[in-house]
Formats: C-alpha cells, sequence, structure tokens
C-alpha cells in the first residue's frame, strides 16, 4: 500500500462509527495497532488483498464523510482560533506589564487564557 495518510486515525475517531464494523476492525489494526496487511490477514484469517481491499473502502468513505462534512477541518480551525485567542492575550498581558496597565486588566486576560487551557483539556 501507499504511505499512510496521517489524518485517518483521526478520521477515524470522527466517523468510525459510520463505517462497517469490519473496515473499523481493519483500519484500528492498521492505523492503530501498526500491524502489517500480512499480520492483519491472518490474525483475521483473510487473504492479504482483502485486507488491503477493506482499509482502502474503509479510507475512502472516512475522506468522503470529511469531504461532505468538515469535522476534523472544523476541529483544527477551532484550535487555530483558540491559539491566535491565547497568543494575543500573552501579548496584552506583556503589554500591560510594559505600560503598567491596572492589574484588573491583566488578571482578566489571565482568566480567558486559563479558560482557553481549560476548554482543551475537556476536548
Amino acid at each position: 500500500m501507499a504511505e499512510k495518510n496521517l489524518e485517518i486515525p483521526l478520521l477515524l475517531d470522527i466517523y468510525g462509527e459510520l463505517l462497517t464494523q469490519k473496515q473499523r476492525d481493519m483500519l484500528e489494526l492498521y492505523y492503530c495497532d501498526d500491524l502489517s496487511l500480512s499480520e492483519i490477514a491472518q490474525q483475521e484469517d483473510v487473504s492479504r488483498q482483502g485486507v488491503r481491499d477493506s482499509i482502502k473502502r474503509g479510507e475512502d468513505a472516512l475522506l468522503d464523510f470529511e469531504k461532505k462534512l468538515c469535522c476534523l477541518k472544523s476541529e483544527k480551525a477551532r484550535k487555530d482560533e483558540k491559539a491566535l485567542i491565547k497568543s494575543l492575550c500573552e501579548d496584552i498581558i506583556k503589554d500591560c506589564r510594559t505600560y503598567t496597565t491596572t492589574k484588573s486588566v491583566i488578571q482578566k486576560l489571565e482568566k480567558i487564557i486559563a479558560l482557553i487551557e481549560s476548554s482543551e483539556d475537556n476536548g
């Protein structure tokens, strides 16, 4: 098979329940457990070609789901936005410390950063 698409495990987390059980199992063995096609074929008692076909159909389905629903793209955009907000708050804090702005502004900005970090920890 071609080089592994590193987005497939992320897509599997998001859309895995929409796949057949066989596709999901094969993808998890291949991507998450890092088994070779031959190892999966032996473990699942199917041909290597059968494993390859199942993985390919599963990958195609996951990519199609993402193309239509954009959940992974949206999640990445949210993470990028959070990182930008956090960075801007940190810059404002630096500016406030430099220009002797009131402590309450700094405390509020630190609270915003804490909330962003907390939301990252909670998903």
